[in-house]
């Protein structure tokens, strides 16, 4: 896993500021899991938590109210699997199980039925490494159980990341192993002096659709670059205008937009799970599942 380039996100000591300046009833998504409103602007100090504040909340809810960052940190150690935030993503990870095991019975014969999962921070949690930003991820609570036993029960898996195609291999190395994406086997990493165990998350590989998403055989939608959009994101409802005008499509239109193309090929969509809004909104699933993180905000 240690050749996944960094990916589109914002080491942790400075995101937390911007979640630091929404953690407010007006600015911030609360009950009923709403996107944020990035608008709002605070009229007083008083409607913000104070960014140390933020800070320090945001290592508690992780159970590491310690942690530190840089070469000399604490980034190396394991996820606290009795945090709250572990807790949450079990609780998260259980009812999506639940609902898929209720449904996991065809409606009729040759339904076939499908799971789409967001990669990072759903399916994979970047908290530890994030630390550092040497991006080896270690499976979410929860997560891999639930991939595992919704393919027992039949569901075709997708994962579907905005990480582009050049970082295709690199994570299913991350999500399976280094094996399954054509790596020779790491056990361990070096950084700053530290060895750190290399972990492969252990999810199974996708199903795979052999058409229409950069080439690629297997079932993991990686985003691709400028120019290069498949066909089926060419519409009025998903990315045609950001593909008019050179573009990258944005984040709701390209991901609604391949949900769209997963069923256009015959699976109904019965669970979608993402840690942000945009993983979630534009339809074309039967279920959404938010996964909690309180790290960075992507519309």
């Amino acid at each position: 896993m240690k050749r996944l380039a960094r990916v589109r996100r914002t080491p942790w000591l400075i995101v937390v500021v911007a979640v630091a300046v929404l953690t407010t009833a007006a600015a911030v998504a609360v009950a009923g899991l709403q996107p944020a409103n990035l608008s709002y602007t605070p009229n007083s100090e008083s409607q913000f938590t104070n960014i140390d504040v933020a800070r320090a909340w945001a290592k508690n809810y992780y159970g590491a109210p310690t942690a530190t960052s840089g070469a000399s940190g604490t980034w190396s150690e394991p996820l606290k699997l009795d945090s709250n935030y572990a807790n949450e993503a079990r609780s998260v990870a259980k009812d999506g199980a639940n609902w898929l095991a209720a449904r996991a019975k065809p409606s009729k014969s040759g339904d076939k039925r499908a799971i789409v999962l967001d990669v990072d921070d759903t399916t994979l949690t970047t908290w530890n490494y994030e630390l550092f930003s040497n991006w080896d991820f270690r499976a979410t609570p929860g997560m891999v159980d639930l991939v595992n036993e919704a393919k027992a029960e039949g569901y075709a898996v997708f994962f579907l990341t905005g990480r582009g195609d050049s970082q295709h291999n690199a994570t299913i190395a991350n999500l399976v192993n280094d094996t399954a994406a054509g790596f020779s086997p790491i056990d361990t990493l070096t950084y700053s002096g530290f060895k750190v165990p290399e972990i492969d998350a252990g999810y199974p590989m996708p199903t795979p659709l052999s058409t229409g998403h950069g080439g690629f055989a297997d079932g993991l939608f990686t985003k691709p670059p400028v120019g290069s959009y498949p066909a089926y994101l060419n519409t009025s409802e998903f990315c045609a205008s950001a593909i008019a005008a050179g573009k990258s499509c944005a984040t709701i239109q390209y991901k609604s937009g391949t949900r769209a193309y997963i069923e256009s090929q015959g699976y109904d969509i019965v669970g979608n799970f993402g840690d942000q809004f945009s993983d979630l909104e534009g339809g074309y699933a039967d279920k959404t599942f938010k996964m909690p993180n309180p790290n960075y905000y992507l519309p």
